[in-house]
C-alpha cells in the first residue's frame, strides 16, 4: 500500500498549522489545565511519525504546496521518489517493509546512512522520519522558500534553477494553460522574460533550445536565480588540470598536477545492444584522450523524433534542464548532472557520464575554458580545454 509522507511544518522554518498533536516530550493528559498527572511522552521519532500521519490526513495532495517547502529561511533537505520506492524499518535488504512512496511523492531526508545496499555497488540509504529508503530511485533535493520574482531581468536574463520538488512548465503564463513539461528540483534554465497573469502571479519565460526552439512558462516563485558566485570558476589560475574517468571503477577523478582535488562515482554508457530490428547500437562512453570542447549550464536532452515520419525510439527520453554539462566529444557526449536516477557506480547511460548534480556543478566550474555568468555556452578546444582521459583499468 502506498503511503504519502509530508514534512512536519514546524521545524526548519516550515509554515505552522493547527495540529491535534502535542509537542515532542509534552505529556498527554497532563499540565495545569488537566490537573497534572503522568502522561505519555513521545520520542523524537515517534512524534515526527505521528505528525506526518496527522498532516497527511489534514491536507489534500498536491494542492497544499507549502507542505513540501519552507516558508522562510534557507533550504531544507528532502527526497523525491523518482519511481515507486519501498520504505524499510532499517537500512538492510532483509528489513521489514513499512510501505512506500509512489512516483513524485516527496518526503524529508533526516540523514544519509552507509550500509549494504540493494545492489553490490551502492551503499547509500536515506533516513526519513518514517523509516529508511534506498537511494537508487530517490532524488536528493534542496527545497527553498518561495522566491521573490525578478521584475527587471535585463537584456540577457539570468540562469535559474528549480527550487521546489517540481513545477509544471506551461505553454502560456497562466495556471490553466497546457502543461508541456514537469521541471524537477535543481534543473537549470535560461530565464529570458517575465509576465503576470490575471491573479498577479509572476511567471518566468524559459528558453528551450531543443529544435524547434521555443519557450515555456513557470511560476517565478519556483525558480531561484543563480548568483554570479555560484557560477564563478573554481581555482581558474591553477595549471595542469586534468580528468581521468575509469570505466571499470565508474569513477571520475580531477587532478591539479599529481594532486587529487575531487573524485566522484559515475554512471557511464551501457555499451553495445541489439535493437528489435536486429541492428546493433553502440551506447558506450568513448575511451581515449579528449578535451573539454563545450560547457553549458543547461541542456535539453532528448531522442524525441523531430519529424512525424521518424520512428519513435523504444527507450524514448525527453529531459529538459539537464544541469551543468561538460562536453568532450563531438557526438554530444558530456559529463552532466542527473535527476532521473541516483544510482551511480554502474553503466546505465546512452554514452554520457552521469554524475550527481553537486558533482556536475563542481566539475563544470573547475574545468577550462572559463566563461561568464551570462553565457549560453562556453566554447573550448585542444588549446584551452581541460584534458579528459577515459579508460578501463
Amino acid at each position: 500500500m502506498s503511503r504519502r509522507v509530508f514534512p512536519h511544518p514546524t521545524p526548519s522554518g516550515f509554515a505552522a498549522t493547527p495540529s491535534p498533536l502535542l509537542a515532542a516530550g509534552q505529556e498527554r493528559g497532563g499540565g495545569a489545565a488537566a490537573g497534572g498527572g503522568g502522561g505519555v511522552r513521545y520520542t523524537r521519532r515517534e512524534f515526527l511519525r505521528l505528525s506526518l500521519t496527522a498532516l497527511a490526513a489534514l491536507a489534500p495532495w498536491p494542492g497544499q504546496r507549502w507542505l513540501w517547502r519552507p516558508q522562510s529561511g534557507g533550504p531544507v533537505r528532502m527526497g523525491r521518489a523518482i519511481h515507486p520506492v519501498t520504505l524499510y524499518d532499517a537500512p538492510r535488504r532483509d528489513a521489514n517493509r513499512l510501505g512506500g512512496w509512489k512516483r513524485d511523492d516527496v518526503f524529508p531526508i533526516v540523514r544519509e546512512v552507509r550500509a549494504p545496499g540493494l545492489n553490490a555497488y551502492n551503499d547509500l540509504w536515506y533516513e526519513t522520519p518514517d523509516g529508511y529508503v534506498f537511494s537508487a530511485w530517490v532524488q536528493p533535493m534542496w527545497v527553498w522558500p518561495p522566491q521573490v520574482p525578478e521584475t527587471n531581468i535585463g537584456d540577457w536574463g539570468f540562469w535559474g534553477e528549480v527550487c521546489v520538488p517540481y513545477t509544471d512548465a506551461r505553454e502560456e503564463p497562466h495556471p490553466e494553460a497546457k502543461v508541456v513539461y514537469r521541471f524537477y528540483n535543481r534543473t537549470t534554465y535560461h530565464v529570458v522574460g517575465v509576465a503576470f497573469d490575471d491573479g498577479r502571479n509572476a511567471w518566468y519565460k524559459i528558453y528551450d533550445e531543443l529544435p524547434p526552439t521555443g519557450y515555456q512558462w513557470v511560476l517565478a516563485t519556483d525558480i531561484r536565480r543563480l548568483s554570479r558566485r555560484e557560477l564563478a570558476p573554481i581555482r581558474p589560475f591553477v595549471g595542469a588540470k586534468r580528468i581521468e574517468i575509469d570505466l571499470s571503477k565508474q569513477t571520475v577523478t580531477c587532478y591539479e598536477g599529481d594532486r587529487v582535488v575531487f573524485t566522484t562515482r559515475c554512471a557511464s554508457g551501457i555499451g553495445k545492444r541489439v535493437l528489435e530490428d536486429g541492428t546493433e547500437e553502440d551506447l558506450s562512453t568513448p575511451e581515449g584522450d579528449h578535451v573539454v570542447i563545450l560547457k553549458q549550464v543547461s541542456r535539453h536532452m532528448s531522442n524525441r523524433p523531430q519529424k512525424p515520419e521518424d520512428p519513435v525510439p523504444a527507450d524514448l527520453f525527453d529531459l529538459p534542464g539537464v544541469p551543468w554539462n561538460t562536453f568532450f566529444d563531438p557526438s554530444g557526449t558530456a559529463i552532466h548532472g542527473t535527476y532521473w536516477h541516483n544510482d551511480f557506480g554502474v553503466p546505465r547511460s546512452h554514452g554520457c557520464v552521469n554524475v550527481s548534480i553537486d558533482a556536475a556543478r563542481w566539475i563544470y566550474r573547475w574545468v577550462y575554458p572559463v566563461g561568464g555568468a551570462e553565457d549560453d555556452f562556453i566554447q573550448g578546444d585542444k588549446r584551452v580545454g581541460t584534458p579528459i582521459r577515459i579508460f578501463k583499468s
